[in-house]
């Protein structure tokens, strides 16, 4: 199965486009809301929507840019043909068309029918389609954010074709008797009437009715323990408990009076607190004032300072700046000068360049057409292998299939069939009559005189009146057995014979010699044959006949670029004359490039000389304006300033009246720190809550112990009218008689579980034998990642691959659900191609695989090792096709680039 092309019209963003896939690596590019997964979804729909289908589903396909009903045409091979499939969706007045390669033309009902066998999948409609559309072929179909989804969700449907193509690739079969599976099957359906499917013991058993008694035992004697306990701790419960009642009323009025001490203390700690608010909010206020006052002073000295080192600078700077002006205009002159010398400089390069590019382009193509000739050669000699490869085989699809144990079987069947006959023999036995005198009767029938019969089971023989005689063929043995054995060994021996089409064991032994005989002579050819490169022949010579032709047409572009110039250049007559020309030009064009890099090296010092000039002539211009306008403006702030805050003998006494006072605060306040320190503020707070908590403690041990007295003489009332040790020996006699009963039928359960146990594990053997062809192809692709030593774990349930599992070397296991987003996308593809991989043999070898915007938690690094994985899937048989918006991304990929560009009347499309 293989896409070919796809067609959308007057679907969503889509007016008429077209894309045309490649038969193995596709990249379809283009920004969001471009259009990418309209196509994904519109091949999906074409191929199991039918076309009649209405509704939401249908209104959803709608473009609401163009007018018209939304039609899919879908080119593809299935079945050994090439088909175009043509849906028009229009509800009720839906069709369907399928042309096939040989012009056979199926519509409606018929086509649906020929697509749901080419797909071996029923095409869907009505109202469940829209739940159903998701899971057909969603292991090819990778939907945008469903690229990270647990594998079972898209493999459980595949189950049953997976697990037959599984144990066609499995290297052992790992096979049951049917004795094995009967007794399988009878400790399956003994553990099932003991547990649940949780392993849980089932109710009503006699196991459950046994824990059932035991535990009403058990609880009986709990609870005759618990009575006995009871009635013990409540005597002891009273006795402590007045004791400590006794004990708490004399130690809490001593606690009280602590307290109160405490809280008078706190009180007067209050008071001095607020006092010292007071004296800390009056320092405060006097050290802002002078702290201001200081500012303004040392503001306006700094000012003074400013303005007349501005004074002193201006008339250097006036003189300079006329040496400057003079200079900048030297520099000017010195840029023209250069600029021709570089003009003349670049000229020459440039001649000399386009001789040496021609003469570089004829020596790759005279080098290119040598390695095409060297693959063409190749190329020929592995087709005559090809040949002969053929031939061998044809030879030996004619020999029936045997290897060395098939021809050990017949011999074994023959030597069964050979004893079989041996033990017949032996065990008939033949009488025969030669002279009587008197009556002879064998079985009932008179024996005349030369008469000889054959015996197969006892018989009696009466002679005359008085004898009579038991014979037993084969020591009694039915000769009936013995025959239908014969049968048996030869029936199997023939049936055996007849599927493999032979005569007979010489046949057979023939056909096995010419076996071996042919077949290390394939190998041998077919190991020359890939020597020479195989099947990538053809790719080579291809890729080397493109290289020829674009390395020839690079020669002659750059030739008729030559050809515009004063003079054409010759072109060389062979390889070796053309590298002396490519080395004698490299060393002219070293020269050329030198001498141009030295005159722009002049350039650049003039102009950098120029505009180092120009810098500092408007430098020196906006110092000198810059200096005056500060002079004006210091000026005008000192006057300001000393307007508001006095001349500098004012604002000196000011300053020592601030001090004088700032300093009377802080006096005062450390006085008044210092008392408040003697009362321990902290310690007298840490002291009311320690006495309050040893009172709440006391009273509520007071309370709980007139509790205890209350309760310990109401249990004595109710619990002192029986005899609690005589009902506890009752209860433990009872319990021990139950317990017995219950480990009899608790022994029996287990020896089934252990069963169980057995059986199930063999059964897991099995099943991981059968996964392990499908585990090997997931590591492979995963490898490519993660590198050498990743390997993959999975298990095959009804719901699909489960339990998958991600080891690398020196690392623990990762189940799927611990990988990053990232991660799992990864993981997740590499199930879909090794899935994908082994079911395309239903499909001539090819499936597409799709993936919308399948890695968008992958960071770029990681998306180079994944296109290695897409390669190899490629490699393998599959179509893969990517849509992202991001193709720059896969540009190592080597896959056939469309790119969308226009979400508007017709979609078009650029491919390289």
């Amino acid at each position: 199965m293989r896409l070919l092309s796809l067609t959308v019209r007057n679907y969503r963003v889509h007016r008429d486009l077209t894309v045309n896939f490649d038969a193995s690596r596709t990249l379809i590019g283009g920004a969001n809301e471009s259009g990418k997964s309209t196509l994904v979804e519109a091949a999906h729909r074409a191929l199991f929507l039918r076309a009649k289908t209405g509704g939401s589903i249908r209104s959803q396909m709608v473009s609401t840019l163009h007018s018209g009903d939304p039609e899919v045409i879908l080119s593809f091979e299935a079945g050994g043909m090439r088909w175009e499939l043509e849906k028009h969706f229009a509800g009720a007045k839906g069709s369907t068309r399928l042309t096939a390669q040989a012009g056979v033309v199926l519509k409606d009902e018929e086509a649906e029918s020929k697509v749901a066998e080419l797909l071996k999948a029923e095409t869907i409609g009505g109202r469940s389609a829209a739940s159903q559309l998701p899971t057909l072929w969603s292991h090819l179909w990778v939907w945008q954010g469903q690229s990270n989804d647990d594998p079972a969700t898209y493999t459980a449907s595949h189950k049953e074709r997976l697990s037959k193509h599984l144990q066609q690739h499995s290297a052992t079969a790992v096979l049951q008797s049917a004795n094995d599976q009967r007794v399988a099957g009878h400790i399956a359906d003994l553990y099932q009437q003991f547990f649940t499917n949780t392993g849980r013991i089932r109710s009503n058993t006699s196991l459950d009715v046994a824990r059932a008694q035991l535990e009403q035992a058990e609880a009986s004697l709990a609870k005759a323990r618990e009575v006995a306990s009871r009635l013990n701790q409540a005597i002891t419960d009273h006795d402590q408990a007045s004791r400590d009642i006794a004990e708490i009323k004399l130690q809490l009025p001593t606690l009280v009076e602590h307290r109160k001490h405490a809280e008078t203390k706190l009180r007067e700690v209050e008071v001095l607190r607020r006092d010292e608010n007071i004296r800390v909010e009056a320092l405060r206020n006097a050290k802002s004032r002078r702290e201001a006052l200081e500012a303004n002073d040392q503001t306006i000295r700094d000012l003074q300072k400013k303005l007349d080192t501005a004074k002193a600078a201006l008339q250097p700077a006036d003189v300079q700046l006329a040496a400057l002006t003079t200079a900048e205009q030297q520099a000017r002159n010195g840029v023209t000068a250069a600029d021709q010398l570089l003009k003349e400089a670049i000229a020459s390069l440039r001649c000399i360049r386009i001789q040496h590019d021609i003469e570089q382009a004829a020596v790759i193509a005279l080098e290119k057409a040598e390695i095409h000739q060297a693959i063409s050669t190749r190329h020929a000699e592995a087709a005559q292998l090809d040949q002969e490869l053929q031939n061998v085989r044809s030879k030996l699809d004619k020999l029936p299939t045997l290897d060395a144990q098939g021809l050990s079987r017949l011999r074994k069947l023959d030597a069964a069939s050979s004893q079989a006959k041996a033990a017949l023999e032996a065990m008939a036995t033949s009488i025969e009559l030669i002279t009587a005198d008197t009556s002879v009767i064998l079985d009932g029938t008179s024996l005349a005189a030369g008469e000889a019969r054959i015996l197969t089971d006892s018989g009696d023989l009466v002679i005359g009146n008085g004898t009579r005689l038991r014979v037993q063929p084969g020591g009694g043995n039915s000769l009936t057995e013995a025959r239908q054995r014969v049968d048996q060994c030869n029936d199997a021996l023939s049936a055996e014979l007849q599927i493999l089409a032979l005569r007979d064991l010489d046949h057979a032994a023939s056909i096995l010699e010419q076996r071996q005989t042919l077949e290390p002579q394939l190998m041998g050819i077919q190991t020359r044959w890939e020597a020479l490169g195989g099947t990538s022949l053809a790719q080579q010579i291809s890729r080397a006949t493109s290289e020829l032709e674009s390395a020839r047409e690079e020669l002659r572009r750059r030739m008729d670029l030559a050809s515009s110039s004063s003079e054409t250049p010759s072109q060389p007559a062979d390889l070796s004359s053309a590298k002396e020309r490519v080395s004698k030009t490299s060393h002219e064009l070293t020269s050329a490039e030198a001498a141009e890099i030295s005159a722009r090296m002049r350039v650049e010092q003039a102009r950098e000389k120029l505009d180092h000039c120009s810098a500092e002539v408007a430098r020196y211009r906006d110092l000198t304006a810059t200096t005056r306008q500060s002079v004006r403006d210091l000026e005008t702030a000192i006057h300001t300033r000393e307007e508001a805050h006095g001349d500098s003998r004012s604002r000196e006494q000011a300053l020592t009246n601030l001090r004088e006072a700032e300093a009377l605060a802080n006096d005062q306040l450390t006085t008044m720190r210092a008392t408040l320190a003697d009362l321990k503020p902290e310690l007298l707070t840490a002291d009311c809550d320690r006495f309050s908590r040893a009172i709440s403690a006391q009273e509520n041990r007071l309370r709980d112990a007139e509790n205890t007295c209350l309760l310990a003489r109401d249990r004595l009332t109710l619990d002192g009218s029986t005899d609690p040790e005589a009902e506890l020996r009752f209860a433990e006699a009872r319990q021990l008689l139950a317990l017995d009963q219950f480990q009899a039928e608790q022994r029996r359960a287990k020896a089934i579980e252990t069963l169980h146990q057995l059986f199930t594990t063999s059964r897991e053997v099995i099943d991981r034998a059968l996964v392990q062809p499908l585990a090997d192809r997931i590591s492979g692709y995963l490898q490519c990642i993660f590198g050498n030593g990743t390997e993959a774990r999975v298990q095959l349930s009804e719901a699909g691959v489960e339990q998958l599992e991600l080891i690398r070397n020196g690392d623990p296991s990762f189940s799927f659900e611990s990988l990053s987003g990232g991660a799992k996308e990864q993981v997740a593809a590499a199930v879909r191609l090794a899935l994908a991989e082994i079911l395309a043999a239903d499909f001539e070898g090819c499936l597409p695989i799709l993936f919308d915007d399948a890695f968008a938690y992958s960071d770029p690094l990681r998306i180079q090792s994944l296109q290695r994985m897409l390669d190899l899937a490629a490699t393998r048989g599959l179509q893969v096709i990517i849509f992202t918006c991001t193709p720059a991304d896969y540009l190592g990929f080597g896959a056939k680039e469309i790119r969308l560009i226009n979400r508007s009347s017709s979609s078009q499309q650029i491919q390289p």
